[in-house]
């Protein structure tokens, strides 16, 4: 991951696709996601590995408010510091669920659409797809 991004390259900036084919594109993506129960499962069980730190969090918070009213303030920024690590945590988790799952399965439906990508990379192929991406080195075939 050395070239990490906040959210997932889909494909090569290159591709300048109409708003109504990547809607197209991306309901293609969906409905092969939705064929594929081992995408769906690792999505949704990547997504949630940050639910446990929420659950410590409202058992933190919840305790310490059962405690004096002198602690208030401290129950609240415990609250909100662990509220703003889990909502990070999770963002984190979603982009590497989707990296892992999801934008395989765009780059397949970009080249289903006649638009050969490297499902690995993202790297444009152009007509006549080698055997090879030139960009990552990954095999090719079978994109579609």
């Amino acid at each position: 991951m050395a070239d990490w991004d906040w959210w997932p390259r889909f494909h090569d900036p290159s591709l300048r696709l109409s708003l109504r084919d990547q809607v197209a594109v991306h309901w293609d993506a969906n409905v092969r996601m939705l064929r594929d129960w081992r995408a769906c499962w690792t999505f949704v069980w990547i997504s949630l590995l940050p639910v446990p730190l929420l659950a410590v969090a409202v058992v933190a918070v919840t305790s310490t408010f059962a405690a004096p009213a002198a602690r208030l303030p401290v129950a609240l920024g415990i609250g909100l510091v662990m509220l703003a690590t889990y909502g990070f945590l999770q963002h984190v988790a979603f982009s590497v669920a989707m990296r892992r799952t999801y934008v395989p399965l765009v780059r397949m439906a970009l080249a289903a659409r006649g638009h050969p990508t490297c499902v690995a990379c993202g790297h444009l192929l152009g007509p006549g797809a080698p055997a090879a991406c030139p960009e990552c080195g990954s095999a090719t075939s079978g994109n579609g």
